[in-house]
């Protein structure tokens, strides 16, 4: 029975499962082996429905088995074959006397289980309710199945100098653009930790009190505080793709969505293997959503005396609608960078005259074809490289689980903890890791060459606390899987090198993964997508890109569906201005029921035009599956990282067209986003899920205590007491 138990263990890689068929049914269960080795192996375990032994009375009163369904005569033949495997075992000789034997019936089994999981897809095509649940059923498309038919693709290794080619800085900013931290808070940048504004023992202030009370959002200037301009708004983006010679340009916010599809592929990502991903298992939300982006021609350049059209990628914001914690986050990015005496002059009732408008500074990278723009919110010259950093406010969970609610800045609960299940930076931090908010922070630092990012913890009316965390932590976290743990260290030379070199490795890794992802999608858009719309007549069209990981039924390995459908001009506009024509914005004098009432628009109208956009269109479809891993040109898994600083890593992957299309797939897809825009609004109608009830009703417990420390806290801070160090050095 070994040879039988190894076999399914290479199919499933250890995984339990359960397939139903009709009124049969084989559940595979995970046991131990009991072999001197000590490896897992898989029990096969036969559950037979009683109804296969039932009979019915006819009418001369002979009894005899009702017809068989097609479906349960194929299932049948499946319970045969297991049937037969279970009687095998009793005859099979000592494992020591099997000699050859073992070799030829462990490939025979191979090849019967092959046959026998056909079978059991075939059999799901015609029954699909067979193993879906009420839950699964919910939703429209997902991001599993059954495999795909594809045309031959074309195998493709990454360049062999990925590892060692850096990312260019082509236009460095001008520094003195760029704005600095206020209130001492440049202090955070050079102590590695959580730091408290108030201490919650003694309440003795560590920055400025004025830090505490944030101006409510209706007493804010926003026009003061500057304007987002989009990348295909921005012709200084666009003349500078020309002057590089680069085919392709966009920015972080426009890039990270997909650049997240792309290390869920690389890294073969699965929410079971804690031993890879840590503890803290990414949400279904930020894994399973796809990423949208619109691709437009915008100019031409000449190379080599070939003329080559350049691209915008431009987020698709079709499902975005402005929430409070949007428009908070550009007013506390103006709290952090303006002394007390600035920042006043961005109130609305300033009768001075306004703050002038803040000049944007950018900082333009180039990898391969891309040329990637990224605002720069910070500046420290004392920092390594360009002094850079990003601004980040993180609102505690109690307003992130709640935030459509219009009277969610009044709240009282608190953050005054390090550790703990609630009230603490722990629980914070845990969940700017699940929502994969923390990943594309990473790669925003990474794009804008940034030292790292600068984090404020918030409830929207008070501020509590802020963290700096280098590029290097943020690679520690995300590619904690690269082997640089702690070395018995020898006296030897070498020994101590290669221990210092361990803790540049997961900085290696992720740039190098970064590098490798911009290198597959440049190969997706020119060699692919750009290549078979030509093809079809449609030269230099814009389209709409769309990017969804993809696990097929019993695959071990992620793949990554590509979607890509040609859109004009006009059609890109009305996608982009959906959220201005259904708005949502707290800025805006609307009531709760208005804001309902135009989100449900905003999603019927939506998935209607998804629909009509799609009809008549030449639609493309793509997988993208990686295949080895070349580190110091050893073969390997193509998820196994270097444990050792390597000095070439490549990879293969494959990118296949699929033939047969569907435009329900298409819209399928489309919907899901759409669908999440119209449950954003459920913790204010009937349809919120017990999960959310449930944790909106602890959230509001804590309020109430937080509210009851308040006034304990109160008769600390009649007069506020600022911590100023007794000693100068």
């Amino acid at each position: 029975m070994r040879q039988i138990a190894n076999t399914w263990s290479h199919f499933c890689h250890l995984r339990s499962s359960t397939a139903t068929f009709g009124n049969s049914c084989i559940q595979f269960t995970r046991l131990n082996s009991s072999g001197s080795n000590g490896n897992h192996a898989e029990n096969l375990k036969e559950t037979n429905s009683n109804s296969n032994n039932s009979k019915t009375q006819t009418g001369n009163g002979t009894s005899d088995k009702p017809k068989e369904t097609p479906t349960k005569v194929k299932a049948r033949k499946i319970l045969c074959f297991v049937n037969d495997t279970k009687a095998s075992k009793r005859s099979q000789k000592p494992e020591n006397q099997q000699g050859s034997e073992t070799v030829q019936s462990h490939s025979s089994s191979v090849k019967d289980f092959e046959q026998a999981f056909g079978a059991m897809d075939r059999l799901e095509k015609l029954n699909p309710k067979g193993r879906s649940s009420k839950r699964r059923s919910k939703t429209k498309a997902s991001s599993s199945g059954g495999k795909l038919d594809c045309e031959v693709g074309t195998t493709r290794l990454t360049s062999n100098d990925a590892i060692k080619r850096p990312l260019n800085q082509c236009i460095a900013p001008k520094k003195s653009d760029i704005p600095q931290l206020a209130h001492n808070l440049d202090r955070v940048l050079f102590s590695p930790g959580v730091h408290f504004l108030q201490d919650p023992r003694t309440r003795i202030y560590n920055f400025s009190p004025f830090l505490k009370n944030v101006i409510h959002y209706k007493d804010f200037n926003f026009d003061a505080a500057g304007t987002y301009t989009p990348v295909d708004k921005h012709s200084t983006l666009m003349e500078n793709a020309q002057k590089f010679k680069k085919q392709f340009y966009s920015s972080t916010s426009s890039m990270t969505s997909i650049l997240s599809k792309f290390y869920m592929l690389l890294n073969n990502y699965s929410p079971s293997r804690v031993e890879r991903f840590g503890e803290i298992p990414f949400s279904g939300v930020a894994t399973k959503l796809p990423s949208c982006t619109f691709v437009e021609p915008k100019g031409t350049f000449t190379e080599q005396g070939k003329k080559k059209t350049i691209y915008s990628l431009s987020a698709d914001k079709s499902c975005d609608s402005e929430i409070l914690l949007s428009a908070m986050g550009i007013c506390m990015e103006t709290l952090l960078t303006n002394p007390e005496d600035e920042f006043v002059k961005y109130r609305k009732d300033n009768k001075e005259d306004a703050p002038p408008s803040p000049s944007n500074a950018y900082n333009y990278s180039s990898y391969g074809s891309f040329l990637m723009r990224s605002q720069l919110d910070c500046f420290d010259e004392r920092l390594p490289g360009n002094g850079t950093f990003d601004l980040k406010t993180r609102a505690s969970t109690n307003i992130r689980y709640n935030s459509r609610d219009p009277n969610v800045g009044e709240t009282d609960y608190q953050i005054f903890k390090l550790k703990g299940q609630y009230e603490s930076y722990e629980k914070e931090f845990r969940d700017l890791i699940k929502t994969g908010a923390l990943l594309k922070y990473l790669f925003q630092a990474r794009i804008g060459q940034m030292d790292g990012i600068f984090i404020a913890y918030h409830n929207i009316n008070s501020i509590f606390g802020f963290q700096y965390l280098p590029l290097e932590e943020l690679d520690k976290l995300l590619y904690s899987h690269a082997d640089f743990g702690t070395l018995a260290l020898d006296s030897s030379e070498d020994s101590l090198e290669l221990y210092y070199d361990m803790d540049k490795l997961p900085s290696l890794v992720g740039e190098t993964q970064f590098k490798f992802s911009l290198e597959m999608w440049e190969t997706l858009l020119k060699e692919h997508i750009i290549k078979d719309f030509e093809a079809s007549g449609l030269k230099d069209t814009a389209f709409r890109l769309v990017i969804q990981t993809y696990r097929r039924r019993y695959a071990r390995t992620q793949q990554l569906r590509v979607y890509a459908i040609p859109v004009s001009t006009n059609e890109i506009e009305q996608f982009q201005s959906f959220g201005n024509q259904f708005p949502t914005d707290f800025k805006q004098d609307l009531t709760e029921k208005q804001r309902i009432l135009n989100t449900k628009k905003h999603v019927a109208e939506l998935q209607k035009f998804n629909t009509k956009t799609i009809k008549g269109k030449k639609l493309l479809s793509y997988l993208i599956s990686m295949e080895k891993s070349y580190i110091d040109e050893q073969k390997a898994s193509y998820y196994s990282l270097p444990n050792h600083i390597p000095k070439s890593w490549r990879l293969q992957y494959s990118i296949k067209r699929i033939k047969k299309l569907s435009p329900e797939d298409f819209i399928q897809v489309f919907d899901l986003p759409v669908q999440q825009l119209g449950e954003q609004f459920s913790s204010t109608n009937k349809s919120k899920s017990n999960f959310i009830k449930k944790l909106q009703s602890i959230h509001r417990r804590y309020e109430k205590i937080g509210a009851l420390r308040k006034k304990q806290w109160e008769l600390k801070e009649n007069t506020a007491n600022v911590y100023r160090p007794k000693y100068e050095f």
